[in-house]
């Protein structure tokens, strides 16, 4: 791109176009919002401040628990 011929630019100008086109239909997403993504400017504001939930690990340690608990009744209740 650097010294390149305006005729090679144009090439790839179109190149990116394109590509950015194709991405946003099949996305269905509209130019300002891929514009926005491109600039570096969130997809939404909020007043609040959102805290990573680690969903996987937390139904593992619950199954963990309801296995134990099982456990117990089984060896309790047979008795």
């Amino acid at each position: 791109l650097l010294g390149g011929s305006l005729r090679d630019q144009e090439k790839v100008r179109k190149l990116l176009t394109s590509i950015v086109n194709t991405l946003t239909v099949k996305m269905e997403i509209g130019a300002p919002m891929a514009s926005a993504y491109l600039l570096g400017n969130p997809d939404h504001y909020t007043s609040h401040k959102f805290e990573t939930f680690y969903w996987k690990s937390y139904v593992a340690e619950v199954l963990k628990s309801w296995k134990d608990d099982t456990n117990f009744h089984d060896n309790h209740d047979s008795t």
